[in-house]
């Protein structure tokens, strides 16, 4: 991960936590990748509490130029001893 990214969080009345993240990662062979990775985080949610997120990727290197077209869904959930994905 390269300096200069930045992350922006909105609280929502209704307890939910908007996420913005936007970051370039550099990979070992010196290609970069742009990654914008948006989501909600409920930490009120019946059960455990959860992130949703959409990471995307954005690159113009050929090798890696199958990110561009990826569709991720990640999720998170977080239990008492920590963080499981």
């Amino acid at each position: 991960m390269l300096p200069g990214g930045d992350h922006w969080t909105i609280k929502r009345p209704d307890g939910i936590v908007d996420l913005d993240l936007r970051v370039t990662l550099e990979t070992d062979d010196g290609a970069l990748i742009h990654l914008t990775f948006e989501g909600s985080r409920d930490d009120g949610a019946p059960g455990d509490p959860y992130f949703r997120t959409t990471p995307r990727f954005e690159t113009a290197v050929a090798k890696y130029s199958f990110l561009n077209r990826l569709l991720a869904i990640g999720t998170v959930g977080i239990v008492p001893t920590g963080w499981f994905t």
